[in-house]
């Protein structure tokens, strides 16, 4: 392919000094140099900040949705309720702690029981380039960034000259299934269409027991992106995207019968507009989820037939500038959401009657209005030295709709603050970093509906690192201890059901790779995060295993062949019954080791193939960041963690013209 990206958005002021001194806005490379299968997560591009390549094939089992690529990344925990549609935690904090975007735009699911997450409705190869910030180390991506965020982002697009491309694959694999994905992107120096299709759909899995798991799916979407580029500088972009599709639950007395999502964006941006204006860009966003879940469409029915109907409305705005201020570069910027959910709902004897809550009204229950303003600024010191910082203040209102006027907390207001400083120290091969960073957060849809008399939570954290590439040889280590106050605990044992507490928290991620010769590496990932509740005195919730990866890879450009294999501690600090939005825990877990292999054949600069066998040795095994299997008649014989799957395998051909 000759176009570039137009601009490159994931990194807008770190890339340039970045330690290989490149500029991200390259040529996309073909299939025959290709990044190979990701068994472990891209290594940090950037002090607490991390990139990831969406259209390459992972492992385990290629990603059918936002949650299967993120649990590539080291710290970051999927909560499995099904065959897909799993929630994301990064160190053990997700929700509304863990901002997640569409091209800067907020995804909300609809589900007050968290069916469907945000990373249901985001299918990774539709998208250029995922980048994940851990902690709160950035301003620009939204107000309550406790955990961090992570960003899909397709980057805008220019073609020197008229050019049409089509990429295209195939996934099969055990419990039948199937995925097909086709892009197509076609433009010259006016302007570019991309257009964006993918088809999931599995079975019911087994787990290593041979147990059939409730679990089977079927999704799909499509997109688009419409570009006017007058000149390299210029750019007008309109995008639309649908997803629709279905999902068996393991985890609950009802399945979700309807994924429906369609969001609409404009983007206007204009670079270069005098030496010291370097950007001027300003985004909106549309998005609509209508969401049903009932127990009688993919299950069989005992009892009386239920359905309910949230749906969820998010407009986001953004405008942002960029300034060249002699040796320092600044984001300027003011971002605005207003969130709006409804429900409704039917029961009866027959599904004709559940069916019949389509002709009902919508009963408002919540809304958000959200409204900031940031700065964040670099400032390069020297050659070597770069010092980061940014200031951000909200203001989110929040309504109860049902509620009476005189209630006092029919409406609430919530004023939050978030800042960061962080010192870069770069020399020859080696950048080391420390930084402080606060994030305050509201509590959430979810949070309020179990206790409306929340305070904001806020994050304290310390966050240092290494970061080293030298020829053969490169690593990174990521640090962070942070103190919470009035950190929001789901707690089902206490009669409000949440309620605030203080929280410590402490751990981080190694990485590294050793290119041994030619063709052949060897990398390892080790993961461990300790959370404590310190106003109760015991372990916090949902806090994950120590956790280490290895993988030994063959690439000799031609062939390609990895061993992974993945060793998980037990838990045994654990809180039962307690928690966040997404689960709460269970018990204590057992440790476990699995390993997966997988192989690639680049047959020319078009075609690759791909196939690979997760759960090589077919082990039976839980995560312990789950959810409780539920025990209904004639499907799920269990009401422990749900099992995660056993062997599978999996093939895939990837086509490229």
């Amino acid at each position: 392919m000759k176009h570039h990206y137009l601009f490159p958005l994931a990194l807008p002021l770190l890339t340039l000094n970045s330690a290989q001194g490149q500029d991200v806005a390259e040529d996309q490379p073909s299939l025959s140099t290709a990044t190979s299968i990701i068994v472990t997560a891209s290594p940090l591009v950037s002090p607490n900040l991390l990139s990831l390549d969406p259209q390459s094939p992972v492992q385990p089992i290629p990603a059918a949705d936002g949650a299967g690529l993120l649990k590539t990344v080291p710290n970051m925990s999927i909560t499995r309720k099904g065959g897909m549609a799993g929630d994301p935690l990064f160190r053990g904090l997700g929700g509304s702690r863990l901002a997640i975007t569409s091209d800067n735009s907020y995804v909300l699911g609809g589900c007050g029981g968290r069916m469907d997450p945000p990373t249901a409705y985001l299918f990774p190869r539709a998208y250029d380039e995922v980048v994940i910030t851990k902690g709160p180390q950035t301003v620009t991506q939204g107000p309550g960034l406790v955990a961090g965020s992570v960003q899909f982002l397709r980057h805008p697009r220019y073609y020197g000259e008229g050019e049409l491309n089509l990429d295209a694959g195939l996934t099969t694999g055990s419990a039948d299934r199937l995925d097909a994905f086709a892009d197509l992107d076609a433009g010259n120096e006016l302007g570019y269409l991309r257009l964006n299709a993918n088809h999931n759909q599995a079975d019911d899995y087994r787990d290593g027991d041979g147990d059939r798991v409730h679990s089977a799916y079927d999704k799909r979407s499509q997109s688009l992106q419409l570009g006017l580029t007058p000149d390299e500088l210029s750019l007008l972009e309109v995008s639309y995207d649908r997803s629709r599709g279905e999902a068996a639950y393991a985890d609950r007395a009802m399945d979700g019968s309807q994924f429906d999502r369609d969001a609409w964006g404009i983007r206007l941006e204009r670079q270069a507009l005098t030496p010291w204006l370097g950007k001027l860009q300003l985004q909106y966003g549309h998005s609509l989820i209508d969401h049903v879940m009932d127990n009688y469409s993919l299950r069989p029915v005992s009892g009386m037939y239920k359905a309910m109907n949230p749906e969820r409305t998010t407009d986001t705005a953004r405008l942002l500038a960029e300034f060249n201020l002699g040796h320092h570069q600044t984001q300027l910027g003011v971002d605005w959401m207003q969130d709006d959910h409804r429900s409704r709902m039917g029961m009866g004897m027959t599904a004709a009657a559940a069916d019949d809550y389509q002709s009902k009204p919508y009963l408002d229950t919540q809304s958000f209005e959200n409204h900031g303003v940031f700065v964040e600024n670099n400032w390069q010191l020297n050659e070597r030295q770069q010092l980061i910082g940014g200031l951000r203040l909200d203001h989110t209102r929040a309504r109860f709709e049902q509620l009476t006027i005189d209630n006092p907390l029919k409406q609430q207001d919530y004023r939050l603050h978030a800042g960061f400083v962080r010192l870069e120290h770069r020399q020859q091969a080696w950048t080391w970093y420390a930084g402080y960073g606060q994030a305050e957060r509201a509590p959430d849809f979810w949070e309020r509906n179990r206790n409306g008399a929340l305070a904001t939570e806020t994050n304290h954290q310390l966050d240092a690192g290494l970061l080293y590439r030298n020829g053969r040889l490169s690593g990174s280590l990521s640090l962070f201890a942070g103190h919470v106050d009035d950190f929001i605990l789901v707690d089902n044992l206490d009669p409000a059901k949440a309620r605030n507490i203080d929280a410590r928290r402490l751990g981080g991620e190694a990485e590294i790779r050793w290119q041994f010769s030619s063709d052949w590496s060897l990398g390892s990932s080790l993961a461990y995060t300790h959370g404590q509740n310190t106003s109760d005195d015991r372990p916090l919730g949902q806090t994950p295993p120590l956790e280490l990866n290895t993988a030994l890879g063959f690439d000799n450009g031609e062939h390609e062949l990895a061993l992974l294999m993945r060793n998980v501690a037990g838990q045994h600090r654990f809180a039962e019954g307690q928690g966040n939005i997404i689960g709460q825990d269970l018990g204590p877990s057992s440790g476990f080791t699995v390993f997966s292999v997988n192989a690639g054949w680049r047959l020319n600069s078009r075609v690759k193939l791909a196939t690979g066998i997760d759960n090589l040795f077919d082990k039976g095994y839980s995560e312990f960041i789950n959810k409780q299997e539920n025990d209904f008649v004639g499907i799920n014989p269990q009401t422990d963690r749900i099992s995660e799957p056993g062997r599978q395998w999996w093939a895939e051909v990837q086509l490229s013209f």
